[in-house]
């Protein structure tokens, strides 16, 4: 059967996923490269620790405009060049249905398991609990392989009293460490602890200012929020399992505030207020 390609049906199954278009279009190879080079970058790009920095999430962002871009005006192209175009046997709508299912299948399983399986995740943060150092509307990288934990590290984890609900805190006691705050500063086995320590102005209530010493049990860990007086955390239902860490949180890769963008996130960003005292 001899039928005209529409350039606009091209480009329309382009726009819902590289190679569909090329399909349609009458160039199954080249769509099904097209189909696996996008997956492909996501499984590269996850898998080489690219995808839990500000600046690997800003190339795969472009590399998807530019895969993008190309699918459309080649597949747009090859429509045109097809006026006289003799139906192949994967040009069926049932054919359609199925390279759709896989598109969803394949994307689904890439984008839910990335944590796992690719070895990040993305956030968005919804409180001011961890002010100045993450702000409401931050766009966080999280790198979920290296769980290797270290005092001033932020995570994120599960809530222990929902384990449905997700929190950003920072690291600032481990197993068996001995941990309290005097006069606003964590004191961590006996030591003023800097890099777990923040501004006078993010610790003003009583709660921030002192907390009698506590033993972490092994294999949990002890976290604050950096701005203790707008925090809940450790201090009011205690340590929680390492288990229940899903990564550290590494780069602010989207923000509200342009000098923010790319940030990493380490310690607090007001710890050089102390340091220069």
């Amino acid at each position: 059967m001899i039928k005209k390609r529409k350039p606009i049906a091209a480009l329309l199954l382009s726009i819902l996923s590289p190679g569909f278009g090329h399909v349609y279009a009458g160039d199954f190879k080249k769509g099904l490269w097209l189909f696996f080079l996008q997956a492909g970058g996501l499984f590269v790009f996850g898998k080489l620790g690219w995808l839990s920095t500000a600046y690997g999430i800003w190339f795969f962002m472009a590399f998807l405009l530019c895969l993008y871009l190309y699918a459309m005006l080649s597949a747009v192209r090859l429509a045109l060049s097809n006026k006289t175009y003799e139906l192949k046997p994967y040009n069926r709508w049932y054919c359609y249905l199925a390279i759709l299912a896989l598109i969803l299948f394949l994307g689904q399983t890439l984008i839910s398991s990335r944590g796992a399986l690719l070895g990040f995740e993305l956030y968005q943060v919804p409180s001011r609990s961890m002010m100045p150092t993450l702000q409401p509307g931050d766009y966080i990288a999280v790198d979920t392989k290296d769980l290797s934990l270290n005092v001033g590290d932020v995570v994120v984890f599960r809530y222990p009293n929902n384990r449905q609900t997700l929190f950003t805190q920072r690291v600032v006691a481990l197993g068996n460490d001995r941990v309290a705050i005097e006069n606003g500063q964590v004191i961590l086995n006996g030591k003023s602890e800097l890099i777990a320590s923040v501004d006078e102005r993010f610790r003003r209530n009583e709660i921030s200012i002192s907390m009698a010493e506590r033993v972490v049990p092994e294999g949990q860990v002890f976290v604050l929020g950096d701005w203790r007086d707008n925090s809940n955390d450790s201090r009011y239902w205690g340590a929680f399992s390492e288990s229940d860490i899903i990564g550290k949180v590494t780069y602010i890769w989207l923000s509200k505030e342009f000098s923010r963008l790319g940030s990493k996130v380490t310690q607090p960003f007001s710890i050089e207020n102390l340091l220069s005292r």
